[in-house]
């Protein structure tokens, strides 16, 4: 047994559930799951398949960026800013619900604790949490902005139009009054 895998010491902390045939808490799985080998480097080889969709899915990204006329330097996503790389962000929590669910699947099936991927289930949390608070705060937020830019911008014009009618009826109404 070497290192935990992080964060697995909270879990100790759940003394709760009544899981499997033999019914154990949260705790007691989690700790036979360290016994039975599930430790740091066990936790390093699990990080393979999440990587890899992390890296397959920013170059997809990329070449789509490129494809689009971008620079190279402005295609390749290191970053997660929403507002530089809209879509990226979207691709990536798709990427990682689908292998969480299969993953999920999986361990289901072979009813085996040691099937769960960690690093993948903690991807999975880490962009179902940015995916949540996009589409409850920021998207409606962006939205009602864009939707209150376009009705000024229109009110302008309108004001505009107005504007200009009532400045050349008042030089109709001058010339008359002359």
């Amino acid at each position: 047994m070497g290192l935990p895998a992080p964060l697995m010491s909270l879990f100790n902390l759940l003394q709760l559930g009544s899981i499997g045939e033999y019914e154990q808490t949260i705790a007691e799985i989690v700790q036979g799951m360290y016994y039975e080998g599930y430790d740091f480097i066990h936790f390093c080889a699990m990080s393979i398949p999440t990587m890899i969709i992390e890296v397959v899915i920013r170059l997809g990204y990329a070449f789509k960026r490129i494809k689009e006329g971008h620079s190279i330097k402005e295609s390749i996503p290191f970053s997660l800013n929403r507002e530089k790389h809209p879509k990226l962000e979207t691709m990536l929590f798709i990427g990682h619900s689908s292998a969480t669910a299969i993953n999920a699947g999986k361990v289901a099936f072979t009813k085996n604790p040691l099937d769960i991927n960690y690093p993948q289930w903690l991807a999975f949390a880490k962009y179902s949490y940015s995916q949540l608070k996009w589409g409850i705060i920021e998207k409606p937020a962006l939205r009602d902005a864009y939707v209150h830019n376009k009705i000024n911008e229109e009110l302008v014009q309108i004001l505009e139009e107005i504007d200009a009618g009532f400045e050349e009826f008042s030089k109709d109404y001058l010339i008359v009054m002359e």
